[in-house]
Order: C-alpha cells, then structure tokens, then sequence
C-alpha cells in the first residue's frame, strides 16, 4: 500500500512538472528581447485608475512573459513636450531594468511624440521597434475641422482652457491642449513628415482599424461619416491612408460586423460601450512577432 502511494505521488508530481512546464512555455511567448512601452494618445493618461486607457493589454501582456512599462506622458501638449517627456520616461526604464533599448507601442497621437523623439531627440539608438496603432501619421480631417468649427463659433478661447483644466485635474502640470489639437491638422504633419524623417537603426510597423456607417455608437458613426467625405474609409478619428506608416501589418478586424473604432483597437470599451473586439489578442499576437524578429 506504501508502495502504492508513493508511486502514485511520483505520478503525481511529473504529471504537475509537466503542466508547470507547458504554462511556463506558454507564459514565454511574449518574452521579448526588450522590454515594451505602451504610449498612450491625446486626451487622457494612462496612470488615470477611473478610465484605463490600456484597459487589460499590459495585464495580458505580463500574463504572456513580457515586460512592460507605461509612458505617462500628458494627455494635452504638443508632440515636443510630449516627446522630451517619452525620452526622460524611456532612459528611466533603461537605467532601471538595464536593457540597452526598447520597443515602443503607441496609439494614436502617441506614435507621433515617439517618432519625433526617436529622429529629433537623439534616441534611435535607445529605441528597437515602433509599432503604432491608428496614428494619424499624415493628420486627421478631424482635427482641422473641430479647430475650424470652434473657431467660427468663437467658442475656440473657451473650450481650449476647459481642455487645460480638465487636464490639470487628471495629471498634467503644463497642458497645452490648442498645440495638441494643432499638432495633429493636415498641414502641420505634412510639414511633420519632411522634417522628421524616420531612423534606419529603428524597425517601424502600423496597424489601425476600419468602422462602418452602421456603428451602433452614434459619435463613432457621426465622426466616421464626417471622415468618410474628406478622406474615405476611417476608423471615426483616422483616416486608413493616414495611419500606415513603415511595415503596415493591414486592417484589423473582429467578429464584429461595423469594424474596429479608433478607441476599439486598445481596448477603450468604455468610450462606445458596443464592441467585442479583443484587443488583448490583438496586442499579444503584435509583441509575439516582435519577438520572433528578435526584438
């Protein structure tokens, strides 16, 4: 019986070795070479705990090996302020878990501050990959029309300091929501693009969504129509040809059938409150191929 027991123990504790095995294999695939910085976009910040702006990715992330870090820049200033604070934020990640650089992982507004600090701050060689997700990389009608539309209605001055202090309020010591605003019109990234021209030392990727005219969310569809006359097919913020940049990895999709929103494809449930795409997927299976290039 003694016998019986141990063998059956030693069954046991190979049978556990081998699951702890399989979850540690599992758990591994997003253990890249560098760790990952999530950069956030315009409008909120990503150390807010009322409305997360990553929602669960960092967490999905953790979950699959990788080591990851936020970039708590502000939610309103121009791409300058914003880059000078992505470079303070990313020598502070360096110094502390001593990697030699980083991958970069950044929505929106965000993937401009990054590119901008990697060609003009003197940071290439800090910075492995780029990836950005829906960044208006050649601007948003959006932008040049809000700006216009407020400016008409002389409500430009108002909505302006309401936006500084609200900004002030969730963390932002100097905001400067009118150049944020600027910083993302037509124009200004045409002028953007000649002189910030991208690093050979750095590898850079796109991704970004598409919505359709029967998005349940009425300002996601509202804002989407709005595109759709300037600048054709769009995620209700950014336009497709305007967020393709480096290696664009395409479109993408779910099993929802009015697309993926701005706001949809890092997991912003909060802001339409109607989709099911699974963003944590999404940022998994992008850091499981920057691994497998070896970042």
């Amino acid at each position: 019986m003694k016998t019986y027991a141990l063998a059956l123990i030693s069954i046991l504790t190979l049978l556990c070795q081998c699951r702890l095995q399989e979850n540690i294999t599992t758990n591994q695939t997003c253990s890249t070479k560098y760790p990952i910085l999530l950069v956030h976009g315009v409008g909120l910040r990503d150390d807010v705990p009322v409305m997360r702006y990553w929602s669960g990715l960092p967490k999905a992330l953790e979950k699959n090996g990788a080591e990851v870090y936020l970039a708590h820049q502000d939610a309103f200033n121009s791409h300058v302020e914003n880059a000078l604070q992505l470079r303070d934020r990313v020598l502070e990640i360096l110094n502390e878990c001593g990697a030699e650089k980083i991958n970069i992982i950044a929505h929106s507004k965000g993937g401009l501050e990054a590119r901008y600090m990697i060609s003009k701050l003197e940071m290439a060689d800090k910075v492995a990959s780029l990836t950005t997700l829906a960044s208006p990389h050649r601007g948003s009608f959006l932008a040049d029309t809000l700006l216009s539309w407020l400016d008409k209605k002389e409500w430009l001055d108002n909505v302006v300091n309401t936006a500084n202090a609200y900004a002030r309020l969730i963390g932002d010591e100097n905001p400067d929501a009118l150049s944020a605003a600027k910083n993302l019109t037509l124009d200004f990234m045409k002028d953007f693009n000649h002189s910030v021209p991208d690093s050979p030392q750095v590898f850079y990727q796109s991704y970004g969504g598409l919505v359709t005219d029967d998005y349940p969310a009425w300002q996601i569809s509202f804002q989407h129509k709005i595109m759709k006359k300037a600048e054709g097919e769009n995620d209700a913020v950014v336009s497709k040809k305007s967020y393709q940049w480096g290696l664009f990895k395409g479109v993408v999709s779910g099993e929802q059938d009015f697309g993926v929103s701005h706001f949809d494809i890092v997991g912003m449930k909060f802001v339409s409150k109607q989709s099911t795409f699974d963003a944590e997927n999404l940022i998994v299976e992008i850091v499981m191929n920057l691994k497998y290039l070896g970042f």
